[in-house]
């Protein structure tokens, strides 16, 4: 009962109350402090009585009982003085319609406000002081050892919260200008920038590194990364000034990832056109369960299409997605269906019943080595089912079909690759023969995406390692899923002179130095903590890859990250015999005829023999 009538607020109300009116009282005082004969102050009166009132009331408006003093700042000292200078012309007002000012010198009105900001102010802020530092002796924890890399907003907001929570030990400052070092903010010194975080790691010894910059960029987070790479220290990223939760910092830390590292500048592209092409239309996804299709409808979403379809085979991807859709779009028209691609039956129902305006088909098998030994179920999947979701689309006058391809499709030294460039052929072949257009996206790896490089060295790094890298000089483009699926539906509302799009993979990452920035990231030394290990090129695998074949013309004309591509190679009049042999071979599970027969569809196809190459051992000793 006690705690309810003596309630915290209410003690925060008495207070102001009587520091009003003390520096009434006080500005009276400091008036007549020098007069020979000074006037009696009233300390009670009716005027005296009428100040509080209005000063009260000034200061319930401006909310300025509703701060928390435990988290006083600038913005409440800016609150106070606005309560107090806008109070002071209430008064005067106030005490001019009451007694025009009687008895009342000008110079209290003056001096009031400055004297009741200081009343005010003060044991606010000497409250947080006292909260701050028994807070700190308080805590059970010992203070993490940090360093804080950025000297902008966001890095002195964090250094404020650690000083408050005493969770973390802020012994240095790395900022991005070298000429603020030795400077401070804060008060803790700027040691030095960027290029020098190895040693100035080494020599204060913390456990981890705090990347608070107003700006972010992959170039800084891979120069952090990389002088890292021989100390075990910890990289945490705060979000952008813009996203950040002032009142919980700490718990939107979040570690630096592979992605924030291979990430490139944000993709600019003309959201209104893509919109308007999408909208009010029926589309179609093909393995809209998997990486690249999950992804895919989610963007569709929220483009306002009249209705989505989404066909995937595996009854659990399936199901994940359409709850998260219906979730987060509970008005969108979702039908969810569970069909093969290979299953033409079925898929005719779906279009006749669906009636797509556009097909986005991104199903495929695409695990290499896997497919290297399973040619035959390889070339149903991924031919077998192109063909005949292209068929369907010119059967129901489907305006579009944009095929998700790879860059393993050129040049292909396995089956994979192979198939997806009879897939790819294929289109192009349709385009000829129908109204509907088929356009082929071609690009890399995508990073995170299912059984591709990122998610295995996550595992192994976890469980101690080894990590597994076929070979020292092995490169590959990588892209983030989100990234993908922007540039793939933006390269379906740009015009039909074109049969396929690049996206820009930007530069080839070394998978070694891949595997050791992980390592880095995860707080381990690389080839001390956690091991490399060099497994030798697996069957199908090329040391580097490439988006273009020779005969394919890059159009001039570049649409943000897409490169338009008018394809010079023709199809073959003996295409379709071909690929209606291989289909025969493929049903009847005759691996070796079927590769001979892919070599017929596809010449530059050269298929490896399946071996497995000698570990690289003087690499791992070397590093």
């Amino acid at each position: 009962m006690i705690k309810k009538i003596f309630h915290p607020r209410l003690a925060v109300v008495l207070h102001d109350l009587f520091m009003a009116w003390l520096a009434w009282v006080l500005a009276y005082g400091v008036r007549y402090s020098i007069w020979p004969d000074a006037p009696r102050v009233e300390l009670f009166s009716p005027e005296v009585l009428l100040v509080v009132l209005i000063q009260g009331a000034v200061a319930w408006y401006f909310n300025l009982y509703r701060g928390l003093w435990r988290f006083a700042s600038i913005p409440d000292l800016i609150n106070i003085t606005k309560s107090a200078m806008v109070g002071t012309l209430a008064i005067a007002v106030g005490l001019f319609l009451f007694n025009r000012l009687e008895g009342v010198p000008r110079s209290v009105l003056l001096l009031y406000p400055f004297i009741l900001i200081v009343l005010w102010g003060v044991p606010r802020l000497l409250y947080r002081m006292w909260k701050d530092t028994r807070q700190g002796r308080l805590s059970q924890q010992k203070p993490r050892p940090v360093l804080v890399v950025g000297a902008g907003r966001l890095a002195d907001h964090f250094i404020r919260h650690a000083t408050a929570s005493g969770q973390y030990d802020v012994r240095g400052v790395v900022a991005e200008n070298p000429q603020l070092a030795g400077a401070r903010l804060r008060g803790v010194k700027i040691l030095g920038h960027l290029d020098q975080i190895g040693e100035l790691v080494e020599k204060t010894g913390v456990e981890a590194i705090i990347l608070a910059l107003d700006m972010t960029a992959p170039k800084v987070f891979q120069s952090v990364v990389n002088q890292l790479k021989k100390q075990s220290c910890r990289i945490h990223v705060l979000p952008d000034p813009d996203r950040l939760d002032a009142e919980d910092v700490f718990s939107q830390l979040q570690p630096l990832t592979i992605e924030d590292l291979l990430g490139r500048d944000p993709v600019s592209l003309d959201w209104t056109s893509v919109a308007q092409r999408m909208k009010g239309q029926s589309v179609l996804v093909t393995g809209g369960g998997g990486s690249i299709g999950s992804e895919l409808c989610r963007q569709l979403a929220a483009l306002d299409v009249a209705q989505l379809s989404v066909v995937d085979n595996t009854e659990f991807n399936l199901y994940s997605i359409e709850r998260e859709l219906r979730a987060h779009f509970p008005e969108l028209l979702i039908k969810p269906v569970l069909a093969d691609v290979t299953d033409r039956a079925h898929l005719q129902h779906i279009f006749s019943h669906h009636k797509p305006d556009m097909v986005f088909h991104a199903a495929a098998y695409k695990h290499v080595p896997l497919l290297e030994e399973m040619p035959c179920e390889a070339f149903l999947n991924n031919v077998l089912g192109t063909q005949i979701v292209a068929d369907l689309c010119d059967q129901f006058d489907v305006a579009s079909m944009v095929l998700i391809s790879t860059d393993k499709a050129v040049h292909p030294r396995n089956v994979m690759g192979a198939t997806k460039r009879i897939a790819e052929k294929y289109c192009q072949w349709k385009n000829s023969q129908s109204d509907t257009a088929y356009r082929v996206v071609r690009f890399g790896n995508v990073l995170g995406s299912a059984g591709s490089v990122v998610p295995l060295f996550r595992q192994q790094i976890a469980s101690g390692g080894p990590v597994t890298v076929t070979h020292p000089d092995m490169t590959r483009y990588f892209m983030t899923i989100e990234e993908a699926a922007q540039l793939i539906l933006h390269s379906a509302s740009l015009a039909d002179d074109f049969d396929m799009v690049l996206l820009d993979m930007g530069e080839p990452v070394n998978i070694r130095e891949l595997a050791e920035q992980m390592i880095s990231l995860s707080g381990k030394i690389p080839h001390q903590d956690i091991a490399i290990q060099f497994t030798g090129l697996r069957a199908g695998e090329k040391l580097t890859e490439q988006l273009l074949y020779d005969l394919e013309k890059l159009n001039s004309e570049v649409h943000g990250k897409l490169h338009c591509v008018k394809s010079r190679t023709t199809v073959k009049a003996d295409f379709i015999p071909l690929l209606d042999e291989a289909l025969k071979l493929a049903r009847r599970f005759e691996a070796q005829k079927l590769k001979q027969k892919m070599q017929q569809l596809v010449p530059e196809y050269q298929p490896q023999a399946t071996h497995h190459l000698t570990a690289i051992a003087s690499h791992e000793t070397r590093h």
